[in-house]
């Protein structure tokens, strides 16, 4: 029940900052800056896989965060929103650095030597993941981690959701066998 009031309370709070914030309250972004940029961090570094690009994608997330601030509907969680806007810079970044990222022609089985290689010294899964080559990668955190269905991985994408479908596959696969 106590838990149940703090959540209401943090709710409350974040509701007033959002409202503060639409009517141009630097203060009261800041305050909701500060208590979602580490977990826009942790999902921006398992997809990029480095903490400098992860560091580029918090940032661009929370300028266009601001600038869409008057946008926001409330018809979902500002966290789900905001992570929104942070899944479609990390796509568009993506497809900036390759354009053909989501179809990368590389060999399974080089793929698999890399990471059985690499998982000998390395157990842990976040080092797993960010191993995955990265359209993998990216389709199995938007899946498996953030919770998105392939209708909408393939919508933020441009991809088919067959292809959201196959990349998973994949990504599952070698973190499987790189576990045995």
């Amino acid at each position: 029940m106590i838990a149940n009031q703090a959540v209401l309370n943090q709710n409350d709070k974040i509701a007033s900052w959002v409202s503060s914030a639409k009517l141009g309250d630097l203060d009261a972004f800041e305050k909701l800056y500060l208590t979602f940029h580490k977990k826009i961090f942790l999902l921006a570094k398992r997809m990029t896989g480095t903490t400098s690009d992860a560091e580029d994608v918090v940032q661009e997330t929370f300028v266009k965060a601001w600038q869409k601030l008057t946008s926001f509907r409330a018809e979902s969680q500002f966290y789900t929103w905001l992570r929104s806007i942070a899944t479609r810079v990390m796509i568009d970044r993506l497809r900036i650095k390759n354009a053909k990222i989501w179809q990368q022609a590389l060999d399974y089985d080089e793929v698999l030597s890399a990471i059985n290689s690499d998982m000998a010294q390395v157990k842990d899964l976040e080092k797993m993941i960010a191993l995955l080559p990265i359209g993998a990668r990216s389709i199995f955190i938007m899946h498996d981690i953030e919770g998105y269905k392939h209708v909408e991985i393939a919508e933020m994408t441009g991809v088919a959701v067959g292809t959201s479908k196959a990349q998973l596959f994949r990504a599952r696969k070698l973190l499987r066998e790189s576990l045995l």
